[in-house]
């Protein structure tokens, strides 16, 4: 992105009198530029006083009142100073600089005149003109000016006279970027980087703007992490640079760190209140969250700041545009058209902002006119090409992408796009009647063949409980690599998931592709993501996240993780719960990790309550309400017939009434070992803190205090459980097992299990092969802890040595529900299940199995047999002929 200046200053003088050896303009340059702006302040105001000092010393001044956001007061010093001496360049040039930043351009344009005349080489005066120019869409005058710098500069080197003046490098290093944009000079670049602004930071130390501005040129090619080393380095000249605050706020957006944007805006405005880069990076953050009022209230102190600056006019814009405030739309694009008939930043900053709440096709029209107006800006160019690879577009994503690549080739994302279309080039296209699957023959043919049948029953399926079946085919890219899947989605490597969607694409890493330790779920993938294809497609993409992957995970057909749950069981009681008015922000903006996964969980309650309550025709009619255009307040009572309030209220008691249900998972918070010692020494006679302490001193091997405990607590409380278990430990390792299972027995409590004594007495029944009591334990021991699948595996062992077949496959369905990856699990049960004289179980399991990895011959052998056994002999010739290729 362009960078208007903010930094490109003259600087004049020395000190001259014995006073001013006190403090110098170079010590009060330095404290400005280490943020030390007070002190700076104080030291021009001093140095102001001497005649020899006083252009350099209010030119200082109205530095450190521009770095605090005092922008009237930059002003007024520097009018002050040219009451005093009206022929100074220097002034003038200045007074252009503050105008400008306040989008009063005839001013500026007036004072960079002024400075002109009196000397024709003042940089900070011609780089002023220059984008008064470029910004009123003057573009051949622009152009001619930013190539003066860059021809200065070749000149001036060439003659053995070379610029040294930091601020009239990095003035050089803004042009020269504008010029390489403009001519698509990308070597330029690296110039910039490497040269000029490098020989900036080698003249001065301490100019960290050198710094700043290369993070920004950085960060514009997605290049974040040499962008993030640059922005550091610039705060550690100066750790109230609020400017690169900024830049760091603005790499963590393209993250979507949404936090930690809002933090790096919060300590920049601590420094300048009004800096408009900042005030805008919060009201990106606000936009993200879905808060357009509050990211308008930031836009509209950025404007008070200056009126002109489009990249603020075209977040406004977008800002109407999703309100629904056309008149004001209207009359802001009339307004900016006037000041800059080739407005092409505003129309990109419209259309980005736009692109981002997935409002695709009025983006795509803003993004051409921002094209249209200045077809050699490369912003609009890359971003539409991004566009199109989200709508499946490729061809077309391929054309201008390519040509944005000629003209620069540094950016990463581009870079990244196009490696990504060229890896698909060697891909097949497989078309059914509502899809086209995408795929290296090499690598999944059978995969991609396999998957076709299952696609489109899962659309058969979606389009009945949707009412709705999307326009268009839709794109399944299945990637040999992770990092060309993630390369796909987000045109960078660090994607961490292994499926994703953009509403017209779904993508997913092969589950033998490059970059997966083991296979995986593929099935549970892609309908979880062709969930989220079909309620973009039916809302026009503005389906709130909670209620799409509510959908989203309601469909994958497994229960609530056991994490889930446990939340629940904490926050429900506690009221801490999240609303249909900020449940997007534990997407996006989440605390901690648990309000990330409390949000899943509370969107898939929100879809159970919603069917439950108000019937499956209630989504349908939220969908279509959100279609609209609605908001929730308005949405819900379309769609339920009840208010928002009433509506979170009955969904707060259904959350109540559900915990209530369940068996409580609350524990004491565990003591340490000191805590044990000091309770056990104020009262011995505590035979629960007595067990506790015993049981401490048997995991650090302090075997004889430990039975010494437990044997005082069973002489109190024969069957204490933690003291058995305890005691049938030590005496497990003294090898007198016989005693052991004795003390075990005697202190099984049925209506209070200790489950450590429940899982001992089971592993010692199973030694001895007492299958019933084994049996007997474990089960209680898994209605103890229903969320521990321990257990299960246990009473798998127990069932499959004591022949128990059918409780054994009860066990397997559970295990097999609550690991939607696990090969094993399934592969036994379809064998179980056949030989029981069960196929269609059996085809359910075989087919689970291969839906995990298609590959596995055992899971391959078990589905052709269970469909031959129910005479589908036809289906397993067509299903052996897709396996055998």
């Amino acid at each position: 992105m362009r960078q208007s200046v903010v930094w490109c200053l003259f600087f004049v003088g020395v000190a001259g009198s014995a006073w001013a050896e006190e403090v110098s303009l170079s010590q009060a340059r330095q404290r400005w530029l280490r943020g030390n702006y007070e002190e700076a302040r104080e030291a021009y105001e001093k140095l102001a006083r001497q005649p020899a000092q006083r252009i350099a010393a209010a030119i200082g001044l109205s530095r450190t009142w521009e770095s605090a956001g005092e922008y009237d007061k930059a002003l007024a010093v520097v009018d002050e100073a040219l009451a005093l001496q009206p022929r100074s360049a220097e002034l003038h040039a200045r007074r252009a600089e503050v105008l400008y930043l306040r989008g009063r351009w005839a001013e500026a344009e007036k004072a960079a005149e002024s400075a002109l005349a009196l000397h024709p080489e003042n940089f900070p005066a011609r780089w002023v003109r220059a984008q008064v120019y470029r910004d009123r869409g003057d573009l051949k005058r622009a152009d001619a000016e930013f190539r003066w710098f860059v021809r200065t500069y070749t000149q001036r080197s060439d003659a053995g006279n070379d610029i040294t003046d930091p601020e009239e490098l990095l003035i050089v290093g803004l042009a020269g970027a504008e010029n390489a944009r403009w001519h698509n000079l990308s070597d330029q670049f690296k110039v910039i980087l490497n040269d000029v602004w490098a020989d900036a930071l080698g003249k001065d130390k301490d100019f960290w703007p050198a710094e700043y501005h290369s993070g920004m040129l950085l960060l514009e090619k997605y290049n974040r992490s040499e962008a993030l080393e640059a922005f550091d380095k610039a705060l550690k000249i100066n750790p109230h640079a609020a400017e690169a605050l900024v830049g760091k706020g603005e790499a963590a957006l393209q993250k979507y760190e949404i936090t930690e944007a809002e933090r790096f805006a919060e300590r920049a405005l601590k420094v300048n209140p009004r800096l408009p880069r900042a005030l805008r990076l919060r009201a990106d953050a606000y936009l993200a969250a879905g808060n357009v009022p509050a990211a308008l209230q930031e836009l509209e102190a950025a404007r008070r700041v200056n009126p002109r600056d489009e990249s603020t006019l075209g977040r406004i814009a977008a800002c109407h545009w999703l309100r629904r405030r056309l008149d004001d739309f209207a009359a802001l694009v009339n307004e900016v058209e006037a000041h800059n008939p080739r407005s092409a930043i505003f129309y990109y900053e419209l259309a980005e902002r736009l692109d981002e709440r997935r409002h695709y096709e009025p983006a795509e029209t803003h993004y051409l006119k921002a094209i249209e107006r200045q077809p050699q800006l490369p912003w609009a160019r890359n971003s539409l090409g991004m566009l199109y690879m989200r709508l499946g577009r490729e061809r077309e994503a391929r054309d201008i992408l390519t040509k944005a690549f000629e003209a620069d080739p540094f950016n990463v994302r581009v870079s990244n796009t196009l490696k990504v279309l060229r890896h698909l080039e060697r891909y097949e296209t497989l078309k059914t009647p509502h899809f086209e699957i995408r795929y290296d023959p090499a690598n999944d043919g059978p995969l991609a063949r396999y998957m076709a049948k299952y696609l489109e029953g899962v659309y058969a399926d979606l389009e009945k409980q949707f009412g709705h079946a999307p326009k268009k085919p839709i794109l399944v890219e299945v990637f040999n690599n992770h990092d060309m899947f993630s390369g796909r989605m987000v045109a960078l490597p660090d994607l961490h998931t292994i499926g994703a969607s953009t509403g017209r694409v779904v993508a997913m890493v092969s589950p033998h592709g490059r970059g997966i330790k083991q296979p995986f779920n593929w099935a549970r993938v892609l309908r979880h993501e062709l969930v989220h294809v079909f309620n973009l497609d039916q809302t026009n993409f503005q389906v709130p996240h909670w209620l799409t992957e509510g959908l989203a995970v309601s469909q994958e057909g497994y229960p609530r993780p056991t994490a889930w749950n446990d939340l629940l069981r904490q926050r429900v009681p506690a009221g801490e719960l999240m609303t249909l008015d900020d449940i997007h922000l534990g997407f996006i903006r989440p605390r901690l990790l648990e309000d990330w996964h409390m949000a899943y969980c509370q969107s898939q309650l929100y879809v159970e309550y919603l069917r439950q309550t108000h019937g499956a025709a209630a989504i349908i009619r939220l969908l279509e309400a959100y279609r609209d255009g609605l908001d929730h307040a308005a949405a819900i009572p379309r769609a339920c017939g009840v208010d928002l309030a009433t509506f979170e209220k009955g969904y707060r008691t259904y959350l109540s009434r559900l915990v209530a249900g369940w068996p409580s998972r609350q524990k004491a918070k565990p003591r340490t070992l000191s805590q044990l010692q000091d309770d056990y020494d104020k009262d011995p006679s505590h035979v629960d803190t007595a067990a506790l302490l015993a049981e401490q001193y048997l995991l650090r091997r302090r075997q004889a205090e430990a039975r010494k405990l437990a044997d005082a607590v069973l002489a109190k409380a024969p069957r204490h459980s933690l003291a058995a278990y305890v005691k049938g430990k030590l005496l497990l390792a003294a090898g007198d097992e016989a005693e052991a299972l004795r003390v075990l027995e005697a202190a099984v409590d049925a209506r209070n299990p200790e489950p450590k004594l429940l899982r001992l007495l089971g592993q010692l029944y199973t030694e001895r092969q007492d299958w019933a009591k084994a049996a007997e334990v474990l089960e209680a021991g898994r209605k103890a802890e229903p969320d521990d699948s321990t257990w299960l595996a246990d009473l798998a062992r127990v069932y499959a040595q004591s022949g128990q077949t059918a409780s054994l496959i009860g066990i397997l369905r559970e295990q097999a529900l609550r690991d939607a990856d696990d090969v094993a699990v399934r592969k036994r049960l379809a064998r179980l299940l056949l030989d029981a004289g069960q196929p269609a179980g059996a085809e359910r399991y075989a087919r689970e199995a291969l839906e995990i990895d298609l590959r596995d011959s055992a899971s391959q052998a078990l589905l052709l047999q269970s469909l031959r056994s129910q005479k589908r002999d036809a289906e397993a010739e067509e299903l052996r002929r897709i396996l055998a290729e």
